[in-house]
């Protein structure tokens, strides 16, 4: 007994320090990425910021480039599954019909980013289309496309046609916020909230 309780004790903490090292990887290469970029940064620099030996850097990713996926799908899951919850109690608070909680979603998102531009930059610069489909297929992320494309379903709308309005409110919307809080150029994101909203809006009326 006292023999399998030591050997689960020694698992866990195994497992507690390979989280340890996953997650220093994953902050110095987010910290380096987010100065220099991502192709400015070689990987022996990630691991030496990280104070791991590069060997593991190879056990959690196949390239650098892997490692920004990575670190893209688990920040957004994150703010994701928190605006996730702030809808819900929102919602408990004051009903809100559909358009109103994409509205009110988005708009957590925009005050989110407002003071992470540097997450912001990172997932506009390298969101390939493959990204984009793995994002949507994410847990957290998952269950706001559901929502999405159950609501257009119900309003007779194909599948199709929902996943092309979605893409296209995201590729928007991401735009709009890259320019205005990463470039700070043509407006500020206060300012064409507004407009931004009312094109959403239309959108989502079909």
């Amino acid at each position: 007994m006292a023999e399998r309780k030591c050997g689960t004790l020694k698992s866990t903490k195994a497992s507690e320090n390979k989280k340890l090292k996953r997650n220093r990887l994953y902050d110095a290469a987010f910290e380096l990425f987010s100065r220099k970029g991502v192709n400015e940064t070689v990987v022996d620099e990630i691991v030496k910021h990280a104070g791991i030996a590069k060997g593991t850097f190879y056990l959690y990713c196949k390239d650098k480039y892997d490692l920004v996926e990575k670190i893209i799908l688990k920040r957004s899951a994150y703010v994701f599954e928190n605006a996730m919850k702030a809808l819900a109690e929102q919602n408990r608070k004051s009903p809100m019909d559909f358009t109103g909680r994409v509205i009110f979603f988005i708009d957590y998102l925009i005050e989110f980013f407002k003071q992470n531009s540097n997450l912001l930059s990172l997932i506009y610069k390298n969101l390939s289309w493959s990204l984009y489909e793995k994002a949507m297929n994410y847990e957290e992320i998952g269950e706001a496309k559901q929502i999405f494309l159950r609501h257009f379903s119900l309003s007779g709308s194909n599948a199709q046609t929902a996943k092309r309005r979605l893409f296209i409110v995201v590729s928007m919307v991401g735009a709009v916020c890259y320019n205005s809080l990463v470039l700070k150029s043509p407006y500020d994101i206060d300012d064409v909230k507004p407009e931004l909203y009312r094109c959403v809006k239309k959108i989502l009326a079909g």
